[in-house]
């Protein structure tokens, strides 16, 4: 479970998780050597651009929320900053002209203006206390093929609204081939079955209308969900469209 960081380390932490990997094209390295290969204090590390072929090796430099330049006056020279966030009225443009001429910093990575990290759970005593049930979730959900996964992260996304159980299958059966090749009976099985499940992740209300659990938080769910959805099965979340498509 990834949270928005609150500090540098943590910052530095979630950078290094497999989710922060799949979204940014970026990953860990190994410490910044010197030429003669000892191990420097600054900047902070080396990472891998994956962005694009060849991949290549960048001196990057962590800052959580940095006040200007003078906050990376001591780190010698690097390609680019990762930072959480900027201060209020703190021009991103202006940072970055201001690291090239003193640092050779080309580049400012600002995860919080990234809807993967902004839309991360935050750090609290209270979402601790849920990390039980989360797991319970990825496990449940790892179980699952992607459709399955994809219909689940929708109905944690949309409560307390409900989802028609026939949007949802139409949505699945326009959306992934292996749904649509299945005989048209044994569709709907593909999201009612977590009504089964053990603790049951979806509740039936009326007709054809469900709902996700009110057993389960749902927002630390969405999070967890969306979460594996990109970092173990490489794919792309629900949109907002999405929900709207089966929203009852």
């Amino acid at each position: 479970m990834n949270f928005k960081p609150i500090d540098e380390t943590s910052l530095r932490h979630l950078f290094s998780t497999a989710y922060a990997q799949e979204v940014l094209q970026l990953s860990y390295f190994g410490p910044v050597l010197s030429s003669a290969g000892y191990i420097e204090s600054s900047p902070d590390c080396i990472i891998l651009d994956m962005r694009a072929h060849p991949f290549k090796p960048l001196r990057c430099e962590f800052k959580y929320i940095p006040q200007g330049k003078d906050d990376f006056a001591h780190n010698g020279s690097f390609d680019v900053a990762i930072l959480w966030s900027l201060p209020t009225g703190h021009s991103k443009s202006q940072l970055i002209s201001e690291l090239l001429h003193q640092n050779g910093c080309a580049e400012i990575i600002v995860l919080e203006e990234m809807k993967a990290f902004r839309d991360l759970p935050t750090y609290t005593i209270d979402a601790l206390s849920r990390i039980g049930s989360n797991d319970i979730i990825r496990k449940l959900a790892l179980k699952r093929e992607f459709p399955s996964v994809f219909a689940l992260c929708i109905a944690a996304r949309l409560y307390p609204d409900k989802f028609q159980l026939d949007s949802m299958v139409k949505l699945l059966n326009s959306r992934f081939p292996s749904v649509k090749k299945m005989h048209p009976q044994g569709r709907a099985n593909v999201v009612s079955s977590f009504i089964q499940t053990k603790p049951p992740l979806l509740t039936l209300m009326h007709g054809k209308s469900y709902r996700w659990t009110s057993e389960m938080d749902s927002m630390s769910a969405s999070a967890e969900l969306t979460e594996l959805i990109k970092a173990n099965f490489g794919e792309n979340p629900p949109t907002s469209d999405d929900l709207d498509m089966v929203r009852s």
